[in-house]
């Protein structure tokens, strides 16, 4: 997603909207000049649109990241999207949610943890 939108793993949000703007300008469909290649042009700026909303989103680029990590970086990139996808960074996405400090229990908690006390 970084290589797509020509950023370096460093940017900033101002910079992440900017190049964005580029590429959305550069690939949507209305800028085609030939009806051939408009679903090429489709393809180009939706993927675009999608690694702008990973890379915007704090808890969606630090996850992004996070798979880079895990799997390698090169392959992942090469692949695009399937790597962002991967066992394990969802896997290391759990861990991390298990691991997060509890505040209250919830209301299906509580009703989980009756029906088991039930079933005894």
């Amino acid at each position: 997603m970084y290589e797509l939108l020509a950023l370096a793993e460093t940017a900033g949000p101002a910079e992440i909207k900017a190049a964005y703007r580029l590429q959305a300008r550069r690939w949507h469909p209305d800028a085609c000049r030939s009806t051939s290649e408009k679903t090429f042009f489709a393809q180009q700026f939706m993927r675009a649109r999608e690694a702008y909303e990973v890379l915007s989103d704090p808890a969606l680029r630090r996850d992004y990241d996070l798979s880079l990590r895990v799997a390698g970086g090169a392959t992942v990139r090469a692949r695009g999207r399937e790597g962002f996808g991967d066992w394990e960074a969802q896997l290391e996405g759990l861990w991390r949610w298990a691991a997060r400090p509890r505040r209250e229990a919830t209301w299906g908690s509580r009703m989980r943890g009756g029906a088991a006390h039930r079933s005894d």
